[in-house]
């Protein structure tokens, strides 16, 4: 993980774009650093979520729908097809800023798998666009 400190990705990466690396340890994808405008748009900055799994900063269970299905099948593609994805529009409920509280939201993301030394997937970025005050105009 050397690349983090390298001072191209820190200018590339702590910007005011929502910005999160995620190990590929499919299913688990755990949570290896994100930028200030992540926090901010995930209402993480009550929390410190660097090493969990993505699914117990993001409980499952109460995204809504099926984003909780959709979100680890698009990972999983993205790391076993070695594949940059961007997503359509769906939907994964998180938690507020009180974490008893789900806020309805909506995601659009940008997921690019960053290889290793075996040239596989080691990591993913995933550049987070949270979109729901777009989806509810719409609604």
């Amino acid at each position: 993980m050397s690349f983090l400190t390298d001072p191209l990705f820190k200018a590339l990466f702590f910007t005011d774009t929502p910005r999160i690396i995620l190990k590929a340890d499919a299913p688990n994808f755990t949570i290896l650093t994100y930028n200030d405008a992540y926090m901010k748009a995930t209402y993480t900055h009550y929390r410190n979520i660097i090493g969990w799994y993505l699914w117990e900063a993001f409980d499952p269970r109460k995204a809504g729908n099926d984003g909780d299905k959709f979100l680890l099948d698009t990972l999983t593609r993205a790391v076993v097809n070695n594949e940059t994805i961007i997503t359509p529009p769906f939907n994964y409920n998180i938690p507020s800023a009180n974490p008893e509280v789900m806020v309805e939201s909506w995601w659009q993301l940008d997921i690019i798998p960053i290889a290793g030394k075996s040239k596989k997937p080691a990591y993913l970025l995933l550049t987070t666009n949270n979109i729901t005050g777009s989806v509810q105009s719409v609604k």
